[in-house]
This record gives structure tokens, C-alpha cells and sequence, in this order.
């Protein structure tokens, strides 16, 4: 009977450690696409828009497998000029009503301070900035991330033309202003007075979050996304979902002509509608691979 159990306790033990590698197998950053009548693979590579040692992830192994498609595709086209122009009016573009409209006295002190701590900046100087782009400025400052941050996407862009490959944007700027833009005034002048009454809190996620990345989880960062991203939660069809599908539409057309490395924020890699779902559901092979980070 101890022998029985003994035995019992081994075989569950040994089911486990299996079920956990198989978990661990079905989880990452940078996926493989093939099968499908594919006859080159592509690749799938989630980011983060704030990270702060670049070299870290950009290894001798990520670089091989980068150098080895025809076409890098990004949200945007970082390499485009007039994305490029066009995100820097968008940045200095005035809001119709400012944010202080929307506040208490109380409350446009306590949003003051915060800007004067987090950008050395008042909130008088910002106040015609809309909310979004506040509290985005607000949540990327030194003091938050802990390191004056890197945008991943910027350095896969730059990795593109030091490498003489074809950059594609998978939408417009535009049309990524007009998400965020349907959003009302109201709803985002709330998310940034939460911010600005838990700064501590967006420190903690934060710091969760580049746990998840560092351990290249995306699983659990699309679960942190809606934590640290009230607007995924907001919009999670329009932000994620349908550009996911649209993403994928795109790809089932034209990685057959060339190969593709796909570079999007990593939020969009996991979950029911995710790109790695999607591309299963299309009848392609998905496997992960592990990012042997540098030191």
C-alpha cells in the first residue's frame, strides 16, 4: 500500500513538472509561424513601450532571426517620414478644452503637484495637453519607469533600416489618434486623477509589468495590461481585438510572398482574440522561442 502510494505521489509529481514545462512551452515573446504552405517562416514579436537596456533583449539569436525575413512590420512605420512628422504635431497638438476644466480646485492642486514631482513641469504649462497625453507623459517619466525609457518599437524600427528591410506600418497614425480620441475628455480626466492619487501604485505596476516582460510572459501581461492600462479595458474590441484580426488579415495575404518579423506591443499576443490564437485558428503552426536574454 506505501509502495501504491508512493508510486501515486511520483506519477502526480512527474504530471505536474510536465504540465508546468508545457505551460512554459505555450508562452513568450517571439513566436515562429510556419506550416500552412508556408516555405519561409515568420516571426511574432511582442514589445513594450518603455524598457530600459535594449541590448538585453537584442541578442547574436534575436538578431539572426530578425535579419533572416523580407519585411518587417510595425504598428506604425517608424521609418516613414511623415508618421514620424505627424506624431510630433500630434504631440504638441492643443486640446479644445483643458484639463483644469474638468477639476476641482482641489483636485487641479493635486494634478499640479504631481506634474511638478513626476516632469518638473505645472500643470499650467500642460494644461492644453489632453488627459491621455498627460497621463502618458505622467507614467513614461524617469520616475515611474526608473530609467529614462526606450520605446522597443523605435529600436526595431532603426534595427530595419540598419538592416535594409522593408518597413511596414500595419495602421495609420492617424487611425491610432482616432482610438484614443473616442475616448471622452471626462473618462480620461478621471484615469489621470486616479494616477495622480496612487502614484505609488503605477510605480508597482509598472514593475510587475517588466517582471512578466523579463520573464517573457505574455500570457500574464495581457492580464496586466487592463491593470495598468484603463483604456484596454475601456475599448479592449477597438484596441485590441479588431486590430488583432485586422493584423492577422493582413499577414494571411502576404506572408506567403515574403517572410514578415511583426513587431506589436505584447499585450496584443495573448488572449482568446490574440494574434497567436488568431494565426492558429488560420491554420498556422505557432511556436514559441525562448529570447535567451544578455546579462
Amino acid at each position: 500500500m506505501q509502495f501504491q502510494m508512493k508510486l501515486k505521489e511520483i506519477l502526480f509529481t512527474a504530471f505536474i513538472l510536465f504540465y508546468s514545462l508545457l505551460s512554459a512551452q505555450s508562452d513568450g515573446l517571439l513566436w515562429k509561424i510556419s506550416g500552412n504552405g508556408l516555405a519561409k517562416p515568420s516571426y511574432l514579436f511582442g514589445t513594450i513601450h518603455a524598457y530600459c537596456d535594449k541590448d538585453k533583449i537584442f541578442t547574436e539569436d534575436f538578431l539572426s532571426t530578425f535579419k533572416s525575413v523580407d519585411v518587417v512590420a510595425m504598428e506604425l512605420n517608424l521609418n516613414d517620414f511623415s508618421t514620424f512628422v505627424y506624431l510630433m504635431k500630434s504631440s504638441m497638438k492643443e486640446s479644445e478644452n483643458s484639463i483644469s476644466s474638468f477639476l476641482t480646485a482641489k483636485e487641479r492642486s493635486l494634478v499640479d503637484s504631481i506634474c511638478q514631482k513626476l516632469l518638473g513641469d505645472s500643470l499650467k504649462n500642460l494644461d492644453k495637453r489632453t488627459p491621455m497625453s498627460l497621463l502618458g507623459k505622467m507614467y513614461l517619466s524617469d520616475s515611474i519607469i526608473g530609467c529614462s525609457p526606450i520605446p522597443l518599437d523605435f529600436i526595431v524600427a532603426e534595427l530595419a533600416k540598419r538592416n535594409n528591410k522593408e518597413s511596414y506600418g500595419l495602421e495609420s497614425p492617424q487611425f491610432q489618434d482616432s482610438l484614443l480620441n473616442s475616448i471622452p475628455d471626462s473618462i480620461q480626466v478621471k484615469w489621470l486623477l486616479e494616477f495622480a492619487m496612487d502614484v505609488q501604485k503605477a510605480k508597482n505596476d509598472f514593475s510587475e509589468m517588466l517582471k512578466a516582460y523579463n520573464s517573457q510572459q505574455s500570457k500574464l501581461i495581457y492580464e496586466l495590461s487592463f491593470k495598468t492600462s484603463p483604456e484596454m479595458l475601456f475599448l479592449k474590441d477597438v484596441l485590441l481585438d479588431n486590430r488583432n484580426m485586422n493584423w492577422v488579415t493582413y499577414l494571411q495575404k502576404n506572408i506567403y510572398a515574403k517572410s514578415y518579423f511583426v513587431a506589436v506591443g505584447a499585450a496584443h499576443i495573448s488572449g482568446e482574440f490574440g494574434m497567436v490564437e488568431l494565426l492558429k485558428k488560420a491554420g498556422f503552426t505557432l511556436e514559441p522561442i525562448l529570447i535567451k536574454f544578455d546579462k
